[in-house]
């Protein structure tokens, strides 16, 4: 019998760490800015920005803050920044959450 492949041992240590789920199948909150807002504080450091509501919206794109607490969009540079008062799907301007 073979061996299992790397990319098998390295599927299942995913599983283990995405708690069963590829990087694909996870979701994150979508954050949108449709009032220009110059900041928007979000209760999560991984999520997705697309920028304003379609059909005007950019690319939905990933963003991890890591250890920082703000971070910028690199389409359309609006500012988040990381608030553990909120929930992880809350943001303040409340609206910013796209549902």
């Amino acid at each position: 019998m073979i061996g299992r492949s790397a990319f098998s041992r390295m599927f299942d240590l995913a599983k283990g760490v995405l708690g069963g789920r590829t990087p694909a199948q996870r979701t994150y909150p979508k954050f949108r800015n449709d009032r220009a807002a110059p900041e928007i504080r979000i209760g999560v450091k991984e999520f997705e920005c697309i920028g304003v509501s379609p059909p005007h919206d950019h690319p939905h794109i990933y963003i991890d803050m890591g250890d920082q607490d703000v971070i910028r969009c690199p389409y359309c540079a609006t500012r988040f920044r990381f608030d553990p008062a909120l929930q992880p799907f809350e943001a303040d301007p409340p609206d910013s959450l796209f549902a």
